[in-house]
């Protein structure tokens, strides 16, 4: 019996420049960094999906593919503790991440298939709306759920968008999540990991039964035949 992965979940994850603002209420009450506790909860998450394919996406002015659909959960975590504030330039192209997370869910051949997108701010620079993004994305049958995690009473790129968040969500038929603190974004996961349970494919198969013995066994019984035939004729002559 085989298990493969039933289900795809890609993490779109933001790297901008504002989040590294250290504003963000950890598990102790302590202020961290906004990335720093989205690597802490995201990890915990990844951990726990054993059975399914995960891919990540990060995301600043460019949207980049850290990890490619896999079932090596571990490589996964890993490649998600190594990002860092700004490796994808400062700015914030939501749209382009979407757009990527698509052309990426397009090589694979699995049904079930959610983007979890995160973000702090607003759309600064994609070459697609992030709306536009989301509508592709549900003619794809893929689901998205975004998740806030910045400020919404922030000012210019500082601000969180939740009118975007929320209608990008709504135009992939899914749903859209604030986060205020660590123990809030850690809920949200819980839930994801509550609706989309481990699920995998199971595939039964029979070892295939060797048929080598079929000819073996016909030529045994034909050199019997012969070998009897001849004996037949032979007496017959001594009879004779």
């Amino acid at each position: 019996m085989q298990e493969k992965a039933a289900r795809d979940i890609m993490l779109a994850i933001d790297i901008s420049g504002s989040m590294d603002q250290r504003d963000f209420p950890g598990l102790g009450g302590e202020r961290t960094q906004r990335l720093e506790a989205v690597k802490a909860v995201v990890g915990d998450f990844i951990a726990r999906r054993n059975g399914d394919r995960i891919a990540l996406i990060v995301f600043g002015t460019k949207a980049f593919v850290q990890a490619p659909f896999t079932e090596d959960l571990e490589t996964v975590r890993s490649l998600l503790e190594q990002t860092e504030v700004g490796m994808a330039g400062p700015h914030t192209a939501l749209g382009d991440a979407i757009g990527l997370a698509i052309a990426t869910f397009q090589k694979s051949e699995i049904e079930q298939r959610l983007l979890i997108v995160l973000s702090d701010g607003a759309d600064t620079g994609s070459r697609m709306t992030p709306v536009n993004a989301a509508s592709i994305a549900a003619q794809n049958v893929i689901d998205i759920l975004t998740i806030g995690v910045g400020d919404p009473d922030g000012r210019g790129e500082q601000k969180l968008d939740e009118r975007m968040l929320s209608d990008i969500a709504a135009a992939a038929g899914g749903s859209y999540q604030f986060a205020g603190d660590e123990e809030a974004l850690a809920e949200i996961y819980r839930r994801v990991d509550e609706q989309l349970p481990r699920e995998v494919e199971t595939r039964s198969f029979s070892p295939r039964e060797s048929l080598g013995h079929i000819p073996l066994a016909i030529a045994a019984v034909i050199g019997f035949l012969s070998l009897a035939l001849l004996q037949v004729l032979a007496s017959r002559r001594r009879m004779s």
